[in-house]
């Protein structure tokens, strides 16, 4: 052990007063700043400098990180309709074990399916409608964690079919290649999966009226198709059914359609912290604030 570290539980990192040997070999450290006296300010030039050299070295991350980051943290605080939680308020969600690797690409963190995974989990889900099934990273994680459930999962047919769409379709790059579902082809899972191909917007879900216990959508993120998903995805919900919307504090759509909807329904519409996630249940899913 470092002659300058006390003993203390495996993965703290507390130091403790240099020794006087340590400052003879190494005289520098007797003029480091106590912990008294490290606070914000004193970090506060090295940030700065650090801020301009690298919005120089890297002008495109800093417009597409820094400055999108920025605006998603003041929309999510300014956001009139929508209740921001944290994942730990969720009942239950400390007894959710989820097996499985991130994702490469998926709610534009990768680390959401996880999340959503363990919602599934607590909610107890059997039945889950997935909008939007891309690489299907998504719908082979709920499968392989929650062996009781049945996932539907819906896309396009093909990679032409994007230019017919009926609505406003975003993210057009994702239309470049064609594998959807290619994660769960082939594997264990698939046999819990039902791949549908169509357009939401005039796709017939009236099979799935009123059994869904989740729907996930994760489609083209404009207004028109995310109201024309959401209001599918009322129609299916069972009784104790579930809604969980990807990307709400990045897209304008789906933050104004959803800042609409909130009010109008009988329990809100909540953000979970740290994600781009936002959630609708005909159950209660929050412990009672202490």
């Amino acid at each position: 052990m470092s002659p300058t570290m006390e003993k203390a539980p495996i993965g703290s990192h507390r130091f403790s007063n240099p020794s006087p040997g340590t400052t003879r070999r190494w005289p520098w450290i007797s003029r480091l700043p106590s912990d008294s006296m490290v606070h914000q300010w004193l970090i506060l030039p090295t940030v700065l400098a650090g801020l301009v050299r690298n919005s120089l070295k890297d002008p495109r991350g800093f417009r597409h990180r820094l400055i999108k980051g920025i605006f998603v943290e003041i929309k999510r605080f300014s956001s009139p309709n929508i209740k921001n939680i944290e994942l730990s308020e969720i009942a239950g969600i400390e007894k959710a074990v989820v097996a499985g690797g991130v994702t490469r690409v998926a709610c534009g963190s990768q680390y959401c399916p996880l999340i959503l995974a363990a919602l599934c989990q607590v909610l107890d889900c059997k039945t889950v409608f997935e909008i939007g099934t891309y690489l299907g990273e998504t719908s082979w994680l709920l499968a392989h964690n929650k062996l009781d459930a049945h996932i539907y999962t819906l896309d396009l047919p093909d990679i032409n079919a994007a230019s017919n769409v009926k609505l406003d379709l975003t993210d057009l790059n994702y239309f470049r290649t064609w594998d959807r579902g290619a994660k769960f082809l082939g594997t264990p899972e698939q046999k819990k999966i039902t791949q549908l191909y169509g357009d939401s917007a005039t796709f017939d879900f009236s099979p799935y009226r009123g059994i869904i216990d989740l729907v996930f959508i994760d489609a083209s993120h404009s207004y028109s198709y995310v109201k024309s998903d959401t209001k599918a995805a009322f129609e299916m919900l069972s009784e104790q059914g579930t809604i969980v919307w990807d990307d709400y504090t990045f897209y304008p759509g789906i933050f104004a359609f959803l800042n609409e909807l909130s009010p109008r329904l009988d329990r809100p519409i909540m953000h979970i912290l740290g994600t781009r996630l936002a959630i609708y249940s005909r159950r209660k899913l929050t412990v009672p604030e202490k």
